[in-house]
């Protein structure tokens, strides 16, 4: 099973990211789109494994001490990811209670290492992704910086997802929801 942790978003978020993904797919001149009812803010992407139990005992471990606590949608931004081929990320980034958040990730990234799961070394940048390989010019940039965004989240729990290929889509199917 290909699985990943996020923290799952609110329908008003879903309905401004949304609007800003409609903008943005006018404005691009192509790529590959994450429907909205897939969209989140991912906290460890495992990939294939079958340890169900041992991701759960993670989740549980990493919760343990994490309080509720407020995320906002940010603004518009993008990156170039170059480790798996020249790309761009288009993304909306995540703004609130970040202190709790990193603490979270953290604690989250420790458990995993502790059941057995790799741990990713990499810088946290919490965001949601709106494309991949999505192609636009500065001034499209721009405009969708300008958008406003405010919509937001009471964090009260974390998700384990299974993604799957159905007919060509991508599923996210959660498996396990812990909470604080």
């Amino acid at each position: 099973m290909r699985l990943f942790i996020a923290i799952e978003i609110s329908n008003d978020m879903r309905r401004e990211l949304a609007g800003i993904s409609k903008s943005l797919k006018g404005l691009s001149s192509g790529g590959r789109f994450v429907p909205v009812e897939n969209m989140h803010v991912t906290l460890h992407f495992i990939g294939e494994s079958d340890d169900l139990a041992g991701a759960v005992a993670a989740m549980h471990e990493a919760c343990r001490d994490i309080r509720p606590f407020t995320l906002t949608l940010g603004h518009y931004g993008y990156f170039e990811k170059t480790a798996s081929g020249n790309h761009r990320v288009s993304l909306v980034t995540v703004e609130g209670e970040l202190e709790e958040l990193n603490v979270l990730h953290e604690s989250l990234e420790a458990a995993l290492s502790d059941n057995g799961f790799l741990r990713d070394h990499k810088r946290y940048m919490p965001h949601i992704t709106l494309g991949r390989s999505v192609e636009h010019d500065e001034l499209a940039a721009g405009e969708l910086e300008r958008m406003p965004l405010s919509a937001g989240v009471l964090v009260a729990g974390i998700t384990l997802f299974e993604s799957t290929r159905v007919k060509g889509k991508m599923v996210y199917t959660p498996l396990h929801r812990e909470k604080f």
